[in-house]
């Protein structure tokens, strides 16, 4: 095999390259587009044909050109410069760099990750030093929370939701982009003094109109979806009491 063909996905592409093949890249979505271009920039690939508009004689034209030497020569450097890199290693060493020690350690006793927190006695401990504490009577369990490695900022709405308001909030707006606001789009360039460009501007403002009614509409069937979804996750609190 001389050459490799593909959609151009990560792990795709890093197979290529490191079996040292030269790569045509057919992106179709998504990250694939921008390693396509990454395998030409690095001479690797010819530039990448999109599979919406590839053509036959471009994809010959690929394949000529996966062939030449300086184009091999290239591929066969990056395998050379992979074959040389620990992947596991580096990523291990890098995931180990970032961890948040601070948090993490136990104040007490260090065996143990901390995940519980004394407020008043600006403690972080293990669930094992917790259970001593408590046990020998020196901390009740209500000074005890718990203490998370790290805090996470959400925009998450977490409040229970009609499983229809969503779809009611945007069907109207989707209304009113359609109808109303496609009328008065229309009305306006009705009364305006050039024929033709009141056609035209009512055209464009009546194409805008319609596009967002119905990604508003889009909207309205994902949030049903995500509102019944909540609904379904917290039916098991009215029999679960300790969920």
């Amino acid at each position: 095999m001389s050459a490799v063909c593909h959609h151009g996905g990560a792990g795709t592409t890093a197979a290529g390259l490191r079996a040292g093949k030269p790569s045509i890249i057919v992106p179709f979505f998504g990250d694939q587009f921008f390693w396509g271009n990454v395998v030409e920039k690095c001479g690797a690939g010819p530039p990448p044909l999109p599979g919406k508009y590839i053509t036959v004689q471009e994809l010959i034209e690929a394949f000529k050109s996966v062939h030449e030497p300086a184009m091999r020569t290239v591929a066969e450097h990056i395998r050379e410069v992979i074959s040389h890199e620990n992947g596991c290693a580096t990523a291990l060493r890098i995931f180990h760099a970032h961890l948040p020690l601070s948090r993490m350690r136990s104040d007490l006793e260090s065996t143990f990750a901390a995940c519980y927190r004394v407020d008043e006695f600006d403690l972080q401990v293990s669930r094992p030093v917790a259970q001593v504490l408590v046990a020998a009577g020196a901390l009740d369990e209500s000074q005890f929370r718990s203490h998370p490695t790290r805090e996470w900022t959400s925009i998450y709405d977490h409040r229970v939701h009609v499983p229809t308001s969503g779809v009611l909030k945007h069907t109207q707006k989707a209304f009113s982009h359609i109808f109303i606001d496609t009328a008065g789009g229309m009305r306006r360039a009705a009364n305006g003094g050039n024929l033709l460009v009141g056609i035209v501007s009512g055209v464009g403002g009546a194409s805008k109109n319609v596009a967002e009614g119905i990604g508003h509409l889009s909207l309205g069937v994902l949030s049903l979806y995500g509102e019944v979804t909540d609904v379904l996750d917290r039916v098991p609190s009215l029999y679960d009491p300790y969920r």
